[in-house]
């Protein structure tokens, strides 16, 4: 369940990530949207009121103009000076009147209107007299509202100026905390799979600790049991030589003497086993490389083997193809040959021969041991190099589960392999692969 997590914590993270700068960006894009409208929306109603009342003051002079032409009649100048009125009302509404009051243009402007007002009558008189006082009325007022009008427009420009510089601190301010969420976000999710490691470490760990103390367990049980049978054999090989004393025969003695050294030669190879393993696992195992010859090397492992098998057959079977001579480490080299034959030879009948044989394939040496022997269980075939590990079908025979395990791991740091295949009740054979 660790490791799961620990796994889809990454995408998780990813995705978290992700979502964080999808945010910042579109908060990005949101602020410079906001940024041009209020860029394109510079103008408002105020500017735009005291615009069309300029407009209205010319427009009215120049009907006035046209009326005294009899180009315009009274219904006209009645139209113009109505829409004249209107926007002058309308500057004269409370916000409207309070912005020009700010600007300096709401007495001059509402001077100017109050004589508009007074003299309505000549207004609406197209034949009236006294022209040039009402277009000189009119212009004076349409001036006005001009510099009303520009005043309006760089206060409002001013304003925006503003509202853009607080609009771009906005930006900023976002754009910092956006940052700050990121730089969060990253780092928790940093931690988070810093702790999910921790916690898969750790119970990885947990579970390398039980194994080992399962395979303690099974290494002391398996230990005492094999060092209980050899030392029972000397045990009782000495209380009968004890209590029969000069009586015994001296044929039985030195029978007695080889069951003795028998099972001293088993218990000094059980603990040779548990040593080296525990020189492999401490890294204290060096390698040596020389140069070898192939034969000598497979004769010397035969004669060791045939030496604590008495009786039995190895026969050293070397193809044509065979180089004469190697470079390997000898010393790991005869270890390796030693536990593979020693198995062979304890799991197979005394009548029946093992096999030695090398084959040279690929730049690669193939050295076979071949028996006919138990052979192991198609069940139990993952386990065979598994420390402190014996098949179901090896309980008869001496050994702590420990020869192959360490073989492979030999062979390996010789740069080679060892494989297998085998068959229940038919044989076994064991390849070491290595470089020539």
């Amino acid at each position: 369940m660790s490791g799961r997590r620990g796994v889809l914590a990454y995408p998780f993270s990813l995705a978290a990530i992700l979502a964080f700068t999808g945010l910042l960006a579109f908060a990005l894009w949101r602020l410079s949207d906001t940024e041009a409208a209020l860029r394109n929306q510079a103008g408002d109603n105020m500017l735009w009121a005291i615009s069309q009342a300029q407009v209205a003051a010319r427009q009215l002079d120049a009907t006035l103009g046209r009326a005294r032409l009899g180009e315009a009649d009274a219904e006209a100048l009645r139209l113009r000076y109505d829409v004249l009125y209107s926007r002058l009302d309308l500057l004269e509404a409370g916000p409207q009147r309070r912005y020009l009051a700010a600007l300096g243009h709401d007495a001059p402007i509402r001077a100017l209107a109050a004589q508009v007002y007074a003299r309505e009558g000549a207004f609406l008189s197209a034949g009236a007299t006294g022209g040039s006082a009402l277009h000189e009325l009119l212009a004076r007022l349409a001036t006005e509202l001009g510099r009303a009008a520009n005043g309006a427009m760089v206060a409002q420009w001013d304003e925006t100026g503003a509202q853009l510089d607080r609009q771009r601190g906005a930006i900023l301010q976002v754009i910092a905390a956006g940052i700050v969420v990121l730089a969060l976000g990253a780092f928790l999710s940093v931690r988070m799979l810093a702790a999910l490691q921790a916690e898969q470490r750790a119970q990885m760990s947990l579970l390398r600790e039980q194994e080992i103390r399962e395979a303690y367990r099974g290494f002391v049980a398996l230990v005492s049991h094999q060092f209980r049978t050899p030392l029972s054999v000397i045990d009782a090989s000495m209380q009968r030589i004890q209590r029969r004393g000069e009586a015994m025969p001296r044929t039985e003695i030195a029978e007695r003497a080889r069951r003795v050294r028998d099972a001293v030669g088993r218990l000094t190879a059980l603990m040779q086993a548990t040593l080296d393993s525990m020189k492999l696992d401490a890294g204290r195992i060096e390698i040596a490389l020389a140069d070898c010859a192939i034969a000598a090397e497979l004769e010397a492992a035969r004669q060791r083997q045939l030496e604590a098998w008495p009786g039995r057959t190895v026969a050293i079977d070397i193809g044509d193809a065979v180089p004469a001579r190697f470079t390997a480490d000898p010393l790991l080299l005869q270890q390796i040959l030693g536990n593979l034959l020693a198995n062979a030879l304890a799991h197979s009948p005394r009548t029946e021969p093992v096999t030695l044989r090398a084959r040279a394939r690929g730049g690669r040496l193939l050295i076979a041991v071949i028996d006919r022997g138990v052979g192991i269980p198609e069940a139990e075939k993952d386990s065979v190099f598994q420390p402190y590990f014996r098949a179901s079908t090896a309980a008869r025979a001496d050994g702590v589960g420990i020869g192959l395990h360490l073989s492979r791991r030999l062979a390996r740091m010789l740069g080679g392999e060892i494989s297998f295949e085998s068959r229940h009740g038919v044989g076994s054979t064991f390849t070491l692969d290595l470089p020539l």
